[in-house]
């Protein structure tokens, strides 16, 4: 497994699907944090497995905000700028954005899938099978 410390954001198209694969082998082992950028309701619809919905409702009805995501990494990992992220999103432009919030932080060990998650279950066909429901940290 490869949760290779380039120290830029690692950005993966269509045709590095299979690389992207190898990235989510990290997923489950303690140390690498995965995050579903969709609305809550999207990530329960279907996520990739083990990965995190971190766009969640307070009280209020507010969603989370990317900045308020990125407070909330700052302070889970401390200063632990190698630790691996892996983001998701609709379209890949929030996990972008996100990414280079973290890197400007000084995170550098980011990797997301610029074409989001639906054409990322496209990709996978029949081999994919999402995780619904609750996830165990939303």
């Amino acid at each position: 497994m490869c949760g290779c410390k380039n120290k830029e954001i690692t950005v993966y198209q269509d045709e590095d699907l299979t690389d992207f694969d190898h990235m989510l082998e990290n997923i489950g082992d303690g140390t690498t944090k995965a995050y579903d950028l969709r609305l809550l309701e999207s990530c329960r619809e279907g996520r990739i497995p083990g990965f995190f919905c971190a766009r969640t409702v307070n009280s209020q009805g507010e969603v989370k905000t990317l900045a308020r995501i990125r407070d909330d990494l700052k302070l889970l990992l401390g200063k632990d700028y190698g630790r691996l992220i892996i983001l998701m999103d609709e379209s890949g432009e929030e996990a972008s954005q996100l990414a280079s919030m973290l890197f400007a932080e000084g995170f550098y060990n980011i990797h997301y899938f610029q074409s989001g998650y639906q054409r990322y279950v496209e990709l996978k066909g029949n081999t994919f099978v999402p995780e619904t429901g609750e996830c165990n940290a939303c």
